[in-house]
């Protein structure tokens, strides 16, 4: 019999389910959108958690149901989510508060949200979730209190990855808060199986994580840049590197996922985003952009300029609804470009392959822009994302402790490589130094 691994992703605004086989070719797909984000005037962004829950079941069934369909069985799961949404709960699981998403702005850190929420909720003990051990308690019907957390999903709550464990000021804090925090685990590890299939759940890893995973490489030097609603980006190295608006994952058990998330990305053209294909063609015929943007739809960014005040800039204002579009996409890969000098300057070199994944890599146009900014090839990936990311590392799982070791062995689906433009790489150049100019900064 067949067998298949399962990822399921928890995104936003939907949430999706992968069935993979052992020579990680996509078998079936489900999705189940989730609830709405709720934002408040002092900067929360909430979301049910009970939403996850519906979602998780409609997705198992429908991959079980998949997987009878094609005479296999589900040899193991992995869940992906959004790094640093949490909620708090009683302590028998029960949601005290909603779920504060990963970019909630009441606080920098997801245990300085979790402190104002433990105010605002007044009960005498708490336990803190990621989505993962929520969803995974109700699938296997055990109690929240005993499901292990990843340290990927955990590491912005304050996890020391070298010692795999929190770090002890982190424990203090939330002992004094009296929220109790799972007890971490490695990717990989497993942590429990479904009451329905009894199919082995392993450990994750955050969404981020999962895309880079997808892309099918984990030699050293090799990047992927994941365009969806932000942009995110991953280099393997082989040591710990981060700073400003940057940090690395730790792929059990000696390689490191260096990279950070920016609020740029297809957020940045939503006012566009009914009609993609015939924008990016509009942008085509229009050639390059008359000015240059840094395209931030609100206030704040993560990286590769890490300052919470800063806004959108601009060199001068567009002369056409297609110049804004055009320059939109162009300011995305300068600050692409920027953001891949300084991990490598902070010991996480780009020396590797450029993978491309998530919903972004569809545009022609935009890859082609990217590519000549930084004036390297770009490899699109046919089948990738970040719930494919999580079946291939529950693969993975499934064959032993060393997961970096098995993820090196799977291949990629290559679609197409991008090759630079030379006419074009001598324009942007030039046009890059305009950007650095414009955002003050210097590269490293």
């Amino acid at each position: 019999m067949r067998e298949l691994f399962l990822g399921i992703d928890f995104a936003t605004q939907n949430s999706r389910a992968v069935l993979i086989d052992s020579e990680n070719r996509v078998v079936a797909r489900s999705s189940h959108e989730l609830a709405p984000v709720i934002s408040g005037s002092d900067g929360r962004l909430t979301q049910d958690p009970q939403s996850w829950l519906v979602a998780a079941d409609y997705l198992l069934e429908s991959s079980i149901a998949s997987a009878k369909e094609h005479g296999s069985v589900i040899k193991g799961m992995c869940i992906t989510a959004t790094s640093g949404t949490f909620l708090l709960t009683n302590l028998s699981g029960t949601p005290l508060t909603p779920a504060a998403m990963y970019n909630d702005g009441r606080a920098s850190t997801p245990l300085a949200r979790a402190e104002l929420m433990r105010a605002e909720i007044g009960s005498a003990e708490a336990l803190f979730a990621h989505v993962p051990e929520f969803v995974i308690a109700h699938l296997t019907g055990n109690a929240l209190a005993s499901i292990n957390t990843d340290w990927s999903h955990a590491m912005k709550t304050g996890v020391d990855l070298v010692k795999g464990d929190w770090k002890p000021e982190i424990r203090q804090r939330a002992q004094f808060l009296q929220i109790h925090l799972p007890s971490i685990v490695a990717p990989g590890a497993l942590v429990g199986r479904t009451s329905r299939g009894d199919i082995p759940i392993y450990a994750g890893m955050t969404d981020g994580c999962t895309a880079q995973i997808s892309a099918g490489s984990s030699a050293v030097g090799s990047a992927v840049t994941t365009l969806g609603t932000t942009l995110v980006l991953k280099v393997v190295a082989d040591k710990e590197v981060s700073g400003p608006g940057f940090y690395s994952h730790r792929l059990p058990a000696s390689r490191w996922l260096a990279g950070a998330a920016s609020n740029l990305g297809g957020i940045s053209f939503s006012q566009f985003s009914a009609d993609l294909d015939e924008w990016n063609k509009k942008a085509h015929a229009h050639g390059y952009a008359t000015h240059i943007v840094y395209p931030l739809v609100g206030t704040g960014e993560r990286f590769p300029i890490a300052d919470k005040n800063i806004k959108a800039l601009r060199s001068g204002e567009p002369t056409s609804e297609v110049d804004e579009f055009r320059a939109i996409l162009e300011g995305i890969a300068f600050a692409e470009r920027l953001s891949y000098e300084i991990l490598s300057a902070a010991g996480a070199p780009c020396i590797g392959e450029l993978y491309t994944v998530g919903g972004g890599s569809k545009s022609q146009l935009w890859n082609e822009i990217r590519a000549a900014v930084m004036n390297r090839p770009i490899t699109l990936v046919e089948d990738a994302g970040s719930d494919i990311g999580a079946a291939r590392l529950a693969h993975a799982a499934h064959l032993g402790s060393d997961v970096a070791a098995h993820l090196a062995t799977f291949n990629s689906s290559t679609l197409q490589q991008i090759i630079p433009d030379k006419e074009d790489v001598i324009y942007y150049e030039g046009r890059y130094q305009e950007f650095l100019s414009l955002c003050k900064v210097q590269t490293p």
